[in-house]
């Protein structure tokens, strides 16, 4: 799957750089992964007047998107059949113009609707007697939309809808036309009737469905089950919702949608507010019912969930607090939200000649507006990344910022990306799941150019962690199976990652519950489309989440990798960065260090910046305790830290020919392998530099004093005595240098370590000596240009007294 390795592998061989010794394989056959987050949303607030001193007179209002730019706009309908249009440019509506005249003077009920299927949203209005003189009651005018003004109207049906109890309109037939249907709660214990629409009329009146709704007290047609036509739905003052689907010509069998959600609501509304293509309820009180929270008018919705196949029987806050005592409630797209959410609209005929108040779908959700300032019980995200030239915060939708990030990552060798959707698929409102499948079409983007290196993604989910149910897991992989892995638009091998022939589908879930899940006997239907894993304590095989303070778990499989680790939630101790050395010695350094690679390797993560695994560049510069700030070797603030670390391991890991480690360069020979090994005895300022000598007897480098010593990664120096491991550069390019020193045991007065470059001071950056007390010790991570011949020197020296001075260090160069 990695088209680009042969390339990469010819910049090592032309720039004359194979090493180290031991027949080292010049590539490895390890996947590179990376838990990457969808979930930060940032859009704009567009709480509050939108419009002022439009429609104080007017006889009805709506919101629709009439000039088809995919932003619902302000209509008002006025006497003298006068229909006025604000339109929307997604934070405001416009100066209102008029777009007709002498359309439904006198009528009984207007509307705002689609019904030649253009999409612009047509004027109509229905008279409640015979206006065309057809001794026929019921007429319906039409006029149609330009797009910048409603066209002459025309009679589109007549005798239809005289005296019924609603009049809807709506696509029954999934043409994309919305046609007229007639519901007449005194007959036939409910009938539904309705007249198709052609495009340019409604056809003939026909009966749809009896003995459904007659007692109910409110009615709707919404499409509930996403196959693009409307079906019926009846509301009861109890609470209790019920649904007969359409199948184009007829609305079938009754069945109970939800139930208990709206007793004693001022409104019931069905329609799809986040744009999942499912119809959602959603009932409005003008009173404090939330709580309360002080506030009057909230908006209480139940959403379908996809993975359930129901609607949720779950109460959502959407809005609390807005459109009290409005002279008309709404819903419309008006902002142009990428998904499809619908916002509230309250229009208020007696306030500023007419004002027109907005409110985002869920407005009061962090989350879904903007992750970055935190949600219960976490913090707000203070980590500023680096993003499109500058550092800052970002949607994850923005596909520009996508397709940076996959650039990004491509370059660095990462071969698939982990979509965390671990707290449900359809968390709140599917803004997180919204985002995973912006980035899934714009991954096919990248994929489908030649150019660039694939990189592939799978999902990570987890609702089963909350309910403890393995058919939860059984219900999400279908979802997963369904919109993404077996989904045409970006399915597939050429996009979805797999794992022993099959997508991986990896499940966040205690040991419990994973054991559960093992155990079930229902149908695995859905999950046998993949090869799952599991996540929860990075145990043996898992693939995350947090490792624990000892680093990475070893594995043949996955093994994981992890900067650090904070949730913030103070139910576990933090696991900490400690300047980069828990990244590379205890996580990195252990993979790098096994004989066979495990089949896989799993960064924790890109861009987790809620539990602080992310190391993705960033300014940390306005972090508070208990999150890290970046520090280097140099305690510098350094942004670029830890993904400058993370694609120097992966290049040793993928490229092996590229690097040279002291301990599998380590030879009894001197210079080979292009390491050497000295003793600098010092008289006062006079330095006398000695060529170590052979110890066979303890396979170790011996200097002239007793206890200047150099092994296979680790040195000890003696006293006015250094312990100077040296690395000859093959050729110029850029390299990379790191390597952790630590000491052996944590008695003694500690060492004091530098690295030279040509005998001139290379790190610590401001010259002097870092003086390294404790077994964690420090980890430099530095870049230098070489020309060949270039010696890098490792001094290793006592710090007064030697006792205790063993001093593990490993030196790493690789050419990047």
């Amino acid at each position: 799957m990695k088209k680009s390795i042969g390339l990469l592998l010819s910049c090592v061989l032309l720039a004359g750089v194979i090493f180290p010794a031991g027949g080292a394989s010049a590539t490895t056959n390890t996947d590179v992964g990376i838990w990457y987050s969808t979930w930060y949303s940032k859009v704009s607030d567009v709480r509050g007047d939108w419009l002022t001193g439009f429609g104080a007179s007017s006889l009805n209002q709506f919101v629709g998107d009439v000039n088809g730019d995919g932003k619902a706009d302000a209509v008002t309908f006025n006497s003298g059949g006068i229909w006025n249009v604000a339109l929307s440019n997604g934070s405001g509506f416009n100066t209102p113009a008029q777009w007709v005249s002498g359309h439904g003077s006198g009528s009984q009920e207007q509307f705002l609707s689609d019904v030649n299927g253009d999409g612009k949203a047509d004027a109509v209005v229905f008279f409640n007697s015979d206006v065309n003189g057809d001794s026929l009651a019921g007429d319906w005018y039409i006029s149609l939309s330009s797009g910048s003004g409603f066209l002459s109207y025309s009679l589109w049906k007549s005798g239809a809808g005289y005296n019924a109890t609603r009049r809807l309109l709506g696509d029954v037939d999934g043409d994309g036309k919305e046609d007229l249907i007639a519901f007449f709660a005194a007959d036939s214990g409910g009938k539904w009737a309705v007249a198709l629409s052609n495009g340019s009329s409604f056809g003939t009146f026909n009966v749809w469905k009896t003995n459904f709704g007659g007692a109910s007290s409110n009615q709707f047609v919404a499409d509930t089950n996403k196959d693009g036509k409307a079906d019926a739905i009846v509301y009861s003052s109890d609470g209790n919702w019920f649904n007969a689907n359409s199948n184009g010509t007829a609305f079938g069998t009754v069945v109970a949608w939800t139930a208990g959600h709206g007793y004693g609501s001022a409104a019931q509304y069905a329609y799809d507010g986040n744009g999942d293509g499912y119809a959602d309820a959603y009932v409005y009180f003008n009173a404090d019912v939330v709580s309360p929270d002080g506030k009057v008018g909230d908006l209480i919705g139940r959403e379908y969930e996809r993975s359930e196949k129901v609607v949720w029987p779950g109460d959502i806050v959407l809005n609390s607090g807005f459109g009290y005592q409005a002279t008309k409630f709404m819903n419309g797209n008006v902002t142009g939200d990428p998904y499809g959410w619908k916002a509230n609209v309250a229009f208020y005929a007696g306030t500023n000649g007419g004002s027109w108040k907005v409110e985002r779908y869920r407005q009061n959700d962090s989350v879904s507006t903007d992750t970055w300032l935190g949600f219960t019980p976490k913090p707000a995200i203070n980590y500023r990344p680096l993003t499109l030239g500058s550092y800052q915060t970002y949607d994850s939708g923005n596909t520009a910022v996508i397709d940076e990030h996959l650039s990004t990552m491509a370059a660095a060798q990462i071969d698939w990306l982990l979509l965390d959707e671990t707290n449900g698929l359809n968390n709140v409102s599917g803004a997180i799941l919204n985002r995973a499948a912006r980035l899934a079409g714009r991954l096919k983007n990248w994929n489908d150019n030649p150019s660039n290196r694939d990189i592939r993604y799978a999902f990570a989910i987890g609702r089963a962690q909350w309910t403890q149910d393995p058919l939860t897991i059984e219900k999400e992989a279908g979802q997963v199976w369904d919109e993404f892995a077996n989904n045409a638009s970006y399915g597939g091998s050429n996009y979805y990652y797999e794992l022993n022939g099959k997508p991986l589908l990896v499940v966040y879930i205690p040991a419990s519950v994973q054991t559960a899940w093992h155990n079930y006997t229902g149908s695995k239907a859905n999950t046998n489309h993949f090869t799952v894993r599991f996540a929860s304590n990075a145990a043996a095989g898992e693939y995350g989440w947090q490792l624990p303070q000892t680093g990475a778990v070893d594995n043949d499989e996955v093994m994981n990798v992890m900067p650090g680790w904070d949730n913030h939630v103070g139910n576990l101790p933090p696991v900490a960065r400690n300047k980069g050395v828990y990244y590379s010695q205890l996580t990195w350094e252990k993979v790098l260090n096994r004989p066979v690679k495990p089949s896989i390797v799993l960064i924790n993560s890109f861009n987790e910046f809620a539990e602080d695994t992310g190391v993705q560049i960033s300014d940390t510069s306005g972090l508070a305790a208990s999150s890290e700030k970046w520090y280097n070797s140099d305690g510098v603030l350094d942004p670029a830290l830890y993904w400058n670390m993370t694609k120097n391991y992966i290049r040793q890991l993928q490229t092996p020919a590229s690097t040279s480690k002291a301990s599998s360069g380590f030879s009894s020979t001197q210079g080979v392998n292009r390491w050497s090994y000295e003793e600098w005895q010092y008289s006062g300022a006079t330095r006398t530099l000695v060529p170590m000598t052979w110890d066979a007897v303890n396979g170790r480098w011996k200097g002239a004093a007793a206890y200047a010593l150099i092994g296979n990664n680790w040195q000890h120096p003696d006293v006015n005595r250094q312990s100077v491991r040296v690395f000859t550069v093959p050729s110029s390019g850029s390299v990379t240098l790191t390597g952790n020193i630590a000491k052996q045991s944590a008695s003694g007065n500690g060492v004091r370590v530098k690295i030279k470059k040509n005998d001139q001071d290379f790190w610590p950056s401001g010259g002097g000596y870092a003086v390294v007390t404790d077994t964690g010790g420090i980890t430099p991570f530095l870049t230098a240009t070489v020309a060949a011949g270039d010696k890098f020197q490792f001094i290793v020296d006592s710090n007064g007294a030697i006792d205790y001075d063993g001093t593990n260090w490993n030196p790493t160069v690789t050419y990047n």
